[in-house]
Order: C-alpha cells, then structure tokens, then sequence
C-alpha cells in the first residue's frame, strides 16, 4: 500500500446539498465530510459550529466525534430556527497534533413555519384568455431603504415561471424557476441573497413571467393548457436586516400600489414550441429605480395555498457547460438576408445566445433547432411533432444579446433565418443547461468507441435531468416517464449526486400514486390521449422501489428510504391484487393497454412498439418479483422485521409461480428469447436452482450467438443482458454483443454518429434517413443504462452495499479493450480502479476511501480485502 499523507477534512456537505445552500427544509439537518488518506484510531475530530441570526450576535460551540461518523452525522446541537445563519467546520486531531481547519460549510434555514410566509401571488389584471401563445407580463415594484443591509434574503416562486431583477441585474444564475412539481400538492420557493444589489435608497424589483408547465401547453397529441390554472403570478418576499439590526420587508401584494404590471418584449413563449421576443416592446429601465410607471396596470391576486410552499431539496437548473460551434455554414439567401446552419457537435439540451448587431428595424431573425438532418442536409423537424423548437427575435434595429427565458432545446443542429452580412462563431454561443448536479461518476477505455458511448448515456442524462428526470428534451413530450428512470436510475447515481433531484421527483411519485391509485406512466400526471386513465404497469409502476433503492445504493440514507416506504409498499399490495394463485401477474383492473412489456423490443413494428416477443406476463411478473425481493431489504434496512417476513413469503411464492409458469421441463422458456433469460437470470428467479441457472445462462449465450451480434431486448430486457451473460460466465458473447456495431446494437448508434442515446435502436436508419415512427427520439438515456454494465464489468467498479461502505473491484476485460479506469465519489470519498493489460499482466490500481473496503476480484485469484489507501497489484491473467 502506498502511504498517503492525511490533510485537512473535505467537502463538508449539509444533507444532500452541494454548496453553501440558503433554505435547508429542516431544523436538524446531517452533516458529512470527507478525509484524504488514512485515518488512524487514536485521532478524533473536532467540529466548530458557529450559529446566528441575522443582525445578531454568533455563538461559537465545539463538538468532538469518532471519524467514522463523517457520513450524515446527526445534527449535533439544539434545533434551528427559521433564517438561522450557520458556519461548521471540522478538523482532525491526535498523537501528532491537529490537521487544519476543513473549508467551512455555510447554510441557511429556510422559513420552517408557513404563517412567515407573508406574500401573495400577484399577476396581471388584464384579461388574458384562455388559451395559450398569451402575452407574458412584466410585474416590478420600488422601494426605499434606510441604509445599506447586512443582510437581504429574497424567497422567490410563481405560479408560471419567473425570473426576477434586482436594479437592472439579473437574480441568480437559475431558469425555469421555480421548476415543475406537482403544483396541486407542493410548490418550490428558491431563496437568494441580494444584500450586495441593494442601496440605500430607492431600489427596484422586476419580474419577467412565463407560462411554464402551470398553464402553458403541456404534451404530446395536442397537449393541454391551462392544467393547473390560467393565471400566473410571482411570489417575492424581500427580508432586510441593517447593521443596528432593525429589518424591513418587501413583499407582494395586491393591495400594495407600488407593485405594478405591463405587457413585455416576450409575445409568446411555449417550453417546446419556443419563444417570440419584440425588441419594440422593451421599456428600458422598468427594473430599476425612478423608472416611470405611471401607465402600468395594478397587479391582482392569484389565490394558492402558501402551506404547500416548500424549499427545495434538488439543485436549480443553471447552464453547466457551453457548446462550441463545428461548422457555420450558408444555406440561403433572401431579401438582403441570409440563412444558417450551425452544428454544435453534441445534441443536448441547451439555448442560444444570439449577439444581434446588424440587424434593420423590423427584421425577424428566426432560430430553429433539431437533433439530427435529414439527407438533404437540411434539420429533421418531422420527430418534434408539435414542439418545433423556434425562437422568434423582432428588432428595433439597436444591437442586442437575445437567447429565450422560458423555453429550452433539445438539438445539435441550429438554422438561423434572417440574418444580416456574415455570422461567426464571435456571434454566439450554446449555454448547456440540465440542473445543477455534482458529478460523481467517471469512465475511460482503451477503446474510443466504449467511450463515447458512456458519454452519450452521460449526455442523454445532463439533457434529461431538467428539474424532473424526463424522458426526452425536443418533443413536445419531455415528461416525468416513471419506467425510464426505473431502468436509469442506477446509472444515474453513479454518474451524479442525484440524492436530492431523484427524492425531490419521488414526492411528486408518492402524491400521484396516492391521489391516483397507482403509480401513473409519467409524473406529474396529466392525462393524454391513450395515456389518460392510469393503470399499474410493470416497469413504470416499479420506479417506486427500483428508484428509492438506486438512490439508497449510492447514498446509504435510511431517511430517504422510510420516506419512499409507504409508497413502495402500496405498490406491492396493489400489484399483489392482480396476481393469480400461482404468483403469476396476469390479472389486471380493466383496462385498454395492458401492459407494455418489453417496449421497443426492435422486433416490434415501428408504429406499435408494444408487440415485442416476450410475453408481457412473463416481463410484469419478472419486475413484481424483482420489486417483491427489493423491499424485503428495504424493510430489512429499516429493521421492519414483520413486513420483512411477511413479504418474503410472497417474494417466494412469485419467484416459485415465474418458474413453474415460464419454463418448461426442459429448461426452455416459453418465451425463448433474450430478455426472458436475461430477467430470469439477472433478478435471481433460478437462484434456488444451480442446474435451471446453469442452463439459462448457456441458452442466452446460444441466442445472442444466432443474433450475430444484434440485440433482440427493447426497454425491459436491455439493462439486463449483459448482466446476465456476465453473471453465467459468457463473457466472450456479453463482448460480442456489447461491441458489435451491426444494426441494432450499442455501437450501431455510435458507428451512426449519435451524441447520445437514442429512443430505438434505429432512430437512424443504415442509410442516414430518420425512422419513420411517429416516436423517433435521439435523446431518450433508458438505453444507455447499459453504462452500468461498462462501468461494473469493464471498468470493474460496483457498490457491494448502501452508500459503497463495502465495494468491489472486479474488471473483467475483453473484447481487445487493453486499460481502463473507472471512479466514483461515494459518500466517503472517490473510489477508483485503473487497470491495464500487458503481456498477460493485469496490473491493477485501487483508490479506497476512509471509511470503506474493497473485494479486489480477478479471475483465477482469491478475492483480496483493501482497506482505506492507494493499492497497487500485478496478476497473471488470460483473457
């Protein structure tokens, strides 16, 4: 082991938020940090904490703990009060003396009792309609301060979308404020500190609002506005504090005439139709002080409950990465104007910030995105439906920065229509956008190919984790699917921290299926077409175990576990209805579409993607004992000793009646194809029977053998295949299908140029023309789960148990892939293995955490326990 010098503790967190959040949600928040290198038994640390309200004076308090306590540490002191101001920092100390001081984490209590919140939701007066493309309203209001603040906490939300100013500046670095939840239960309220914005003096506050998910279109076949109401309405509570600690507060209100509104620059704005902005219609200085409002409208009242105000647990949507333009080329000219295209060489979702200098008073300069071009060159559009993705600019003929407020894009490619003289790079720029996660999760191989495949799970992910995990970000769909996230959502917690976004979607998941009956197909619910009555469906209805238990995996937090119980637990009962004597799901409440089973098996026709060759009894069956097995562990980490018993005998009874219904005597499955094997083999249904197993396993590798190097598994089966080939010792064919880049397979949509996953295994046909299927998505990550494969069996890096206190690394390499590494942040720390084949060596780099133990497994060695440290080991290995 080489040794590793001990520093100071690191990246001290408060629950799960990253960064110094204002408005944690309780008032006995867990702490965690980390340590680099070993710790030894005789040292202890010490903990700091400086409490304080605004305009008050601090109080100092030391804590001492065990170092084995530096993953969600309980709250340590007394309880704290709404606003409380919060600064910890930690150290280590023992024989050879103190480590210095961590960087001190700072947080903020948001406001914990709902009374405090003392603002109303206040809109415009005017009558809007009832439809949508409605005019977006400017609200703003001015006020006079006595001093400069030491302190100012504006606690922001709407009914709609907003995006507040403060003095001509804009609030934050955050859009789609304040996100979508279900609004009839919860609505977010974000907090930001303006205490270096504000002046002695007149101040101004101005808010853009949009229409959002609360009353814009939402969906798919026409889609439905207004579903939550046809108002919207900015919520702002300004809370001040000066340095002889007397406050002041500035809130909206209806009965407040200084709180005015005015129609904007934006005309319309739709999240998937885009947006149309009139530089005409700008009232230069209406968000800052002495601004003359005298012809602006009083502001209304938009009724809702302030008790079902919360402060968020997930991070805010912000641009992470920026897009850099492969090629700008011409592709028309009209009336004086010519028209471009622009590829940015990553489809993701992301906006354009256009710099408009040349343009004439009146000119309309047009920005169309699509994810990929037809043959003809030009961007396919067939595949958004009725989510055209076009932002309109009108110009007054002044230069100007444009880039939409309320709507966002899924694309590579852009055309831009209108423009005048020659367009460079210098001209704009593509800001990425998903919500502010950390990323966690890393991967690296000798092969090119394997690499960007990971990276385009990676990608599909950043352009689907917008405030809810979505399943695609162009189309006017883009929502909540709950069965993308059941097979993803492992994937996902190795790529990010994904603890407060997923848990955040998961309250909105317990409240539909509470108000519903069931799990729904996609949450928030509203209902669509064929979609509109919900009924329990296997795999979706399943996210409210697989989901809670995917985060457990990664974090090891019991809470976020109790919390999601009652909800997985309904979903057991229910499913539990439906089954017949012999543990089999085949009975179902009435109905039209069944279930929906191995969806998008690429056998199925490309306009009815629910006729897949696996039996969908088999797939519903296979998931409800999968989901039986998982909350007999949830039950037995919350040490529920009752249930876990109780639903242990029904996790058997299922396990038994899938056996006796979908094997035959001979071992053959009555639906013979790869993911019956697959599911069979991976969720342990021929455990108890080394022999049925055995025989599964060589079936599978016979029937990915015949496929010559397709796949045959649609949504149900894919995450699992390798898995199971892995698991019954087939490597040679987990290698052969895992590479092959025939059509369909993984490496048909890298070989094809893809930048990230696709819906279907074809989104692209072999001669680059776009499947004709009404859904034909190039950004759907239910597919790349297969990143969890790569990152476990190539890579060789793999939780053994909750938050990855025990982990395995077990690189299993082939398929001519020579090194590779893999590194995950677990809650104590980054866990890596970097590995590389020479000469029938495999030497082997292991990064273990304090806190944590590796099982370094080699084919053809005994298994090797690593404790905390840097390890270095060399074997003999035959590929």
């Amino acid at each position: 082991m080489l040794e590793v010098k001990t520093d100071a503790p690191y990246d001290l967190q408060v629950e799960h938020y990253h960064g110094n959040p204002l408005a944690v949600r309780t008032n006995k928040p867990r702490l965690s940090w980390k340590y680099r290198g070993h710790i030894t038994d005789s040292q202890e640390v010490e903990m700091e904490i400086i409490r304080k309200m605004p305009g008050q004076e601090a109080t100092i308090e030391t804590i001492e703990t065990e170092p084995v306590n530096n993953v969600l540490f309980p709250w340590p002191s007394e309880p704290l009060a709404s606003r409380e101001q919060v600064s910890v920092r930690v150290r280590l100390d023992g024989d050879d003396g103190n480590t210095s001081w961590s960087e001190a984490l700072k947080f903020e209590v948001g406001i914990l009792e709902y009374w405090d919140l003392l603002g109303k939701f206040v809109g415009p007066t005017w009558y809007e309609g009832k439809s949508d493309h409605r005019h977006l309203p400017l609200i703003r209001t001015e006020f006079n301060l006595k001093a400069e603040p030491v302190y100012a906490r504006l606690y922001l939300s709407a009914l709609g979308l907003v995006e507040g100013n403060v003095n001509g500046k804009k609030i934050g670095e955050d859009i789609l404020t304040p996100g979508w939840t279900c609004y009839d239960d919860r609505l977010e309220c974000w907090v930001y500190d303006l205490t270096d914005d504000l002046n002695s003096g007149k101040n101004a506050l101005g808010f853009y609002l949009g229409d959002g998910w609360y009353r814009g279109r939402v969906g798919f076949k026409g889609g439905k506005a207004n579903y939550y109401g046809d108002k919207i309405g900015v919520y702002a509570q300004l809370e001040i504090t000066y340095s002889d600690g007397s406050t002041d507060e500035i809130v909206s209100n209806s009965d407040d005439d200084q709180w005015k509104a005015a129609k904007g620059p934006i005309t319309q704005s739709d999240l998937c139709e885009g947006e149309d902005y009139d530089a005409h219609l700008e009232q230069p200085g209406w968000d800052e002080p002495n601004f003359d409002d005298s012809n602006w409208s009083p502001v209304a009242e938009i009724p809702y409950d302030k008790r079902r105000m919360e402060f968020p647990i997930l991070p805010p949507v912000r641009a992470n990465l920026e897009n850099k333009s492969l090629s700008i080329k011409k592709i028309g000219e009209r009336d004086g104007k010519t028209d471009w295209q622009i590829d940015f060489g990553q489809n993701c979702t992301q906006r354009i910030k256009l710099h408009v200098t040349n343009a004439k008073d009146g000119d309309v300069i047009e920005l169309q995105h699509a994810e990929v071009l037809e043959k003809n060159g030009r961007l396919s559009t067939r595949p958004l439906r009725r989510g055209q993705q076009i932002d309109r600019y009108t110009s007054n003929g002044k230069p100007a920065y444009f880039e939409a407020k309320f709507a966002t894009h899924g694309f590579r490619y852009a055309e831009i229509h209108g423009w005048r003289g020659e367009l460079t790079a210098n001209d704009f720029e593509a800001k990425v956008y998903f919500s502010d996660m950390e990323q966690t999760g890393w991967f690296e191989s000798s092969n090119n190919r394997v690499n960007r495949l990971n990276e385009n799970a990676l990608w599909s992910m950043r352009s689907n984790f917008v405030s809810l995990p979505t399943d695609c970000p162009q189309r006017d769909e883009r929502l909540g699917w709950t069965g993308d996230i059941s097979l993803f959502s492992p994937t996902a917690a190795y790529f990010y921290d994904v603890e407060g976004f997923l848990s955040s979607w998961l309250q909105d998941v317990a409240h539909e299926q509470k108000r519903i009956g069931t799990v729904p197909f996609y949450v928030p619910f509203i209902p669509f077409a064929e979609w509109t009555e919900p009924q329990a469906i296997a795999i979706w209805g399943d996210s409210s175990i697989l989901v809670p238990w995917a985060i457990y995996t990664a974090s090891g937090d019991k809470e976020l576990l109790a919390e999601q119980f009652p909800a997985g637990k309904a979903w057991i009962d229910e499913v539990k209805g439906y089954l017949s004597d012999d543990g089999v799901w085949d009975r179902r409440p009435p109905y039209l579409l069944g279930q929906l089973g191995d969806w998008l098996d690429p056998s199925a026709p490309a306009d009815d993607p629910v006729k897949a060759m696996t039996a969908k009894n088999l797939v519903a069956t296979a998931f409800y004992a999968r989901s039986c097995d998982l909350f007999v562990k949830i039950a037995h980490e919350l040490h529920d000793e009752e249930t876990e018993l109780e639903y242990a005998k029904l996790a058997r009874h299922v396990r038994i009646g899938f056996q006796h219904r979908f094997f035959n005597d001979k071992g053959i499955m009555t639906s013979d194809t790869q993911c019956a094997y697959a599911l069979a083999i991976t969720f342990g249904l021929v455990d108890d029977d080394p022999e049925l197993k055995e025989f599964a396993g060589h079936r599978l590798a016979l029937l990915v053998r015949r496929s010559h190097g397709k796949i045959s598994t649609g949504f149900a089966g894919t995450p699992y295949i390798l898995p199971a080939l892995t698991e019954t010792g087939h490597m040679d064919e987990a290698y052969s299908l895992f590479l092959s880049d025939k059509n369909p397979s993984w490496m048909y949509q890298v070989k094809m140029g893809g930048t990230t996953t696709w819906e279907r295994w074809d989104s692209m046909l072999p001669d680059g023309s776009v499947n004709p299927g009404v859904m034909t998505s190039f950004n759907h990550y239910s597919l790349g789960s297969v990143a969890d494969w790569i990152h476990a069996t190539v890579g060789g890096l793999k939780p053994l148990t909750p938050g990855w206190h025990k982990f395995e690394v077990a690189p299993r390499p082939g398929g001519g892939i020579t090194s590779a590494k893999a590194a995950h942040t677990t809650p104590y720390g980054k866990a890596s293995v970097d590995w590389s084949l020479e000469g029938g060596n495999l030497k082997v780099k292991v990064t273990v955490p304090y806190g944590t133990s590796a099982q370094l497994d080699i084919l053809g060695h005994d298994t090797i326990t690593l404790t905390d440290g840097i390890h270095e080991e060399t074997f003999k290995y035959q590929v």
